[in-house]
């Protein structure tokens, strides 16, 4: 993977129903060379599928909860499978030193004791860091649109292939082709449906890396500041970044490299700025998505509209 590459999958990480023509435009090369370029992703199982599933403005209590920690379990297949049978968990990847880092979604805070006891548990792992994600989107309950039962199916379409043809949903469906793109335009404007990929960057034979930067106590930055920053001096290099609601000192960065030299003139360009306390390079190893009950609910939703249909 070069760095078209990974700026195409963090594109179709937001969007993956982005048009290749619009890719191509993005990055001023044929529509042709963005076609080879993401199936050289999948067959290389980087990208393992383009999915749909239920969007955040359906559930305007939901929190984005990131914890890590390191397990004391030597099975470590068995102790990621374990923990991905928790219907919250949606991402699981082990790192160097035995730290996991794990991914949840939470429907209301109430959830996340539960949460936390079940992987401390079930993963062995006592000093377990929570963060809540503080730039995950918010919604006004009062201002959720209800979905039809044509907007569900619409989406049960999507879920494995969110690159489907409108004509080929139609024909599906049995519906127009307009009714399609009306319902799912109205879908995307009010965040109701999300497009990602399932994106497995440890198969890609690049180093990623997720630096834990410890602000200096007496410190707050400001969160654009710190990933315009970021982005300023490391361009692309930047896939994610993650600052918490509960820990305001804590802040995430997965990054990008081609050699461990880079990254350790990474990690001395951070540990020379006066603004951190600590910081810690952790090298991912393995990664792995997990159903969750964003997905069940659609499940259950289409289970229940078809058999209706079937009376």
């Amino acid at each position: 993977m070069d760095e078209i590459d990974f700026t195409i999958c963090m594109l179709l990480m937001a969007n993956s129903r982005m048009p290749y023509k619009n890719l191509a435009e993005f990055f001023h090369i044929s529509v042709n060379s963005i076609h080879k370029r993401i199936r050289s992703l999948v067959n290389l199982n980087i990208i393992q599928g383009f999915k749909a599933r239920l969007g955040f403005a359906n559930f305007p209590n939901i929190s984005n909860i990131l914890m890590y920690g390191i397990s004391n379990i030597q099975d470590k297949k068995k102790l990621m499978k374990k923990l991905g049978n928790n219907e919250n968990i949606y991402n699981i990847t082990r790192a160097s030193g035995n730290l996991f880092y794990i991914y949840a979604y939470i429907q209301n805070t109430s959830e996340l004791d539960y949460l936390i006891s079940y992987i401390r548990k079930n993963g062995d792992i006592s000093d377990l860091t929570i963060g809540i994600d503080r730039n995950m989107p918010s919604f006004s309950s009062e201002n959720i649109k209800k979905l039809s039962d044509m907007d569900y199916l619409i989406i049960d379409s999507l879920k494995d292939n969110a690159r489907k043809n409108i004509s080929d949903i139609a024909n599906e469906l049995d519906i127009s082709t307009k009714t399609v793109s009306r319902r799912l335009d109205n879908l995307i404007n009010n965040f109701l449906v999300q497009f990602q990929i399932d994106w497995y960057p440890d198969n890609s034979g690049q180093i990623i890396s997720i630096i834990i930067l410890n602000l200096k106590s007496e410190l707050i930055i400001e969160d654009n500041e710190f990933i315009n920053n970021l982005k300023n001096h490391y361009g692309s290099k930047i896939l994610f970044t993650w600052s918490f609601s509960n820990l305001p000192h804590i802040k995430l960065v997965s990054i990008w490299i081609e050699s461990m030299k880079e990254l350790q003139n990474i990690e001395t360009s951070f540990l020379s700025d006066i603004r951190y306390e600590s910081v810690e390079v952790t090298i991912l190893i393995q990664g792995k998505m997990y159903p969750t009950w964003i997905d069940k609910q659609l499940e259950d939703r289409v289970k229940d509209i078809k058999l209706k249909l079937k009376r």
